[in-house]
């Protein structure tokens, strides 16, 4: 009795290792095809090409801020730029966040500094905003 639960946790690793990678995968994306959608003064705005789905009008993707200075987060850590984790509901016109990465250095790479993760709350898209951008080059 006691091989055959040995046997069935060292099958179970494989699945649960493979379970993680695939979160892992899908939390940051490793080649991404940055696309350029608003530069401003102190930031340049990227959404990341490949969508992770879209259905139904409703995109999810990866979009990265490369800040022109860096940034001090609550807990006094610099950040240089910052990855996020967006869906938007084109139909509707609104955008939420459910993770935001920051890193020591541009286009999301150096020593991640913060992770923060929340649970996905659309909100409407604000004219003139830096949405307002992403949602007109998204939802064409």
């Amino acid at each position: 009795m006691k091989a055959e639960k040995k046997m069935s946790s060292k099958r179970s690793w494989p699945v649960l290792f493979a379970a993680a990678a695939m979160a892992v995968a899908t939390a940051v994306p490793a080649n991404a095809a940055w696309v350029s959608y608003q530069k401003r003064t102190d930031a340049d705005e990227l959404y990341d090409s490949a969508f992770l789905s879209n259905e139904q009008g409703r995109v999810k993707l990866w979009t990265l801020t490369n800040f022109d200075k860096p940034l001090t987060s609550l807990e006094a850590k610099e950040y240089a730029s910052e990855k996020t984790l967006t869906t938007i509901d084109c139909p509707s016109r609104k955008v939420g966040a459910e993770q935001v990465i920051r890193y020591t250095c541009r286009d999301g790479k150096g020593e991640v500094v913060g992770d923060m993760q929340t649970p996905l709350r659309l909100t409407a898209v604000r004219k003139g905003s830096t949405d307002e951008e992403l949602v007109g080059k998204i939802c064409k």
